[in-house]
């Protein structure tokens, strides 16, 4: 309850893992619930002083403990007051706080959301006040310096040494979950193998960059994923009897190669019905026919087509309706997205969310934000760890 004080760490933690509990059900089931956020961290200084806050709890105090409103008190001091709708003595609180603080961006202090549609943002929330989003951009990678490109003699001399290198140190791993509801087990049901690039060409291009050349990285990747096709198509293969799909993200140069016709081949009929191939999204802008002939190619002989790494914002851009997935790549903007781009990008979505894939599936919200759209693949640390 809030009076004057603070809630302990502890029970402060608790209220944050219970309010994260009752954004992923609402997100996963459609209840519907309203939900006032004080955020007195981002007040001014000048009203930070504990005085202040012991003011504005004690202000709500009497507005809120007639009604039915379940308040939850977060590591950090901000609170949060949730009820089902109606709710108008929600819209009575912030009125009160309005007045109190005049000055204040309401907006960005206290703000309103109703769930299920905005979970994932009171999700992300929750994860600032636990100190995940902090702690998030730490494991992401480093943007990719600008030098020097390749020259051509290097570039060739890169390409020869990959006819017969072993690339099995620079091979990402990874899975594809099935996740569907909160509570529930994920289920691993593909394999990934990409070859990390950036890697590969430190060692092999010392001292230069293919991000200064379009036409190089283009080079550089497809000899890569044609050695890895190589290495698949021998015995015993990439896919035994059993295990998970094999999802391959890929260039269309590779994608087309001989390499990956004799992969293709040894799969058999069965294997090839496992076999998942996502193109870049800029390739279908840059070489339609090209996707159109190699998509056509994938029907007749069974295996599957998608497209890797779609920035969601650019889904209304793409004509996707022959892919057999989408692999959509979670950014946290989207969890502050204007009600127009949230019905813009909600209308551009499938009508069949199977074929939907959340990429850097890393945090709750994350999760929370591809549930309120029906989605239930994921990748990314969130759903990774549950394996082990």
């Amino acid at each position: 309850m809030i009076h004057g004080a603070p809630a302990s760490p502890a029970a402060a933690t608790q209220d944050a893992l219970a309010l994260a509990a009752l954004a992923r059900d609402c997100a996963a089931s459609g209840s519907e619930r309203r939900a006032l956020v004080l955020h007195l961290s981002r007040l001014p200084e000048e009203l930070r002083e504990p005085r202040h806050q012991r003011q504005l709890r004690e202000a709500l105090t009497p507005i809120l403990r007639p009604t039915r409103a379940r308040l939850y008190e977060l590591p950090g001091g901000d609170v949060v007051a949730v009820s089902r709708p109606p709710g108008e003595h929600l819209d009575d609180a912030r009125a009160t706080l309005r007045r109190l603080m005049p000055d204040v961006p309401a907006d960005t202090v206290f703000p309103e959301l109703r769930l299920p549609a905005q979970s994932a943002a009171l999700l992300a929330t929750v994860e600032a006040a636990l100190g995940f989003a902090a702690a998030a951009p730490a494991a992401e990678l480093p943007p990719e310096e600008v030098g020097a490109p390749p020259p051509g003699r290097e570039l060739d001399a890169a390409e020869r040494a990959l006819a017969s290198a072993d690339i099995s140190s620079f091979l990402r791993v990874s899975g594809l979950w099935r996740f569907a509801a909160a509570g529930a087990t994920p289920e691993r049901v593909r394999n990934e193998s990409r070859v990390h690039l950036r890697d590969l060409a430190a060692v092999l291009l010392p001292g230069f960059s293919l991000a200064a050349s379009a036409e190089a990285r283009t080079r550089f990747r497809a000899a890569a994923e044609r050695r890895l096709l190589a290495e698949f198509a021998r015995p015993p293969g990439p896919l035994r009897p059993g295990a998970p799909g094999l999802s391959l993200p890929l260039g269309l140069a590779a994608a087309t190669s001989p390499e990956f016709h004799r992969l293709e081949a040894t799969l058999g009929a069965e294997g090839r019905k496992r076999l998942l191939v996502c193109l870049d999204p800029a390739e279908v802008f840059a070489d339609p026919d090209g996707v159109a002939a190699l998509a056509a190619f994938a029907r007749s002989r069974g295996w599957s087509l998608g497209l890797d790494d779609v920035d969601p914002e650019a889904l209304p851009l793409l004509r996707h309706g022959g892919f057999a997935m989408l692999r959509l790549r979670f950014r946290p903007a989207l969890l502050s997205a204007p009600v127009a781009a949230r019905a813009a990008l909600d209308a551009a979505l499938p009508a069949d969310r199977g074929r939907l894939l959340l990429t850097g599936a890393d945090c709750a919200s994350a999760v929370g934000w591809a549930w309120q759209r029906g989605v239930s693949l994921f990748q990314g640390r969130m759903v990774e760890p549950r394996s082990v």
